[in-house]
């Protein structure tokens, strides 16, 4: 799945949304772009212990991904165990939640 990237229009820094100025030079012209969802596991943490409205999903694992556009992002893992340099995908981005599947074997 693509997901959209922010792109500013002076510098060309990248970044993940919601952003309204560059938070590299400050410019306030930014566009959207698509990006591949592909990344790769930077690191994780599995959460034991969560706030009441997550309780019945414990234990779950927030992932830490390299986009392969060369940005980081935080996202919640759909299944499997996490390990730092596993391949994982996008499948979808629930208001500025991100949920990674993993790729391939």
């Amino acid at each position: 799945m693509n997901i959209s990237v922010l792109s500013c229009e002076k510098c060309c820094a990248a970044f993940i949304p919601p952003k309204y100025i560059c938070p590299v030079c400050r410019h306030d012209q930014l566009t959207t772009k698509p990006a591949s969802g592909s990344g790769t596991v930077y690191s994780y943490t599995t959460i034991h212990v969560a706030p009441e409205k997550f309780t019945d999903q414990v234990p779950y694992h927030i992932v830490l991904v390299d986009l392969e556009q060369g940005l980081r992002v935080t996202g919640r893992l759909t299944s499997g165990t996490p390990r730092i340099g596993k391949r994982v995908e996008c499948s979808r981005v629930d208001g500025s939640v991100y949920w990674f599947d993993p790729a391939g074997p």
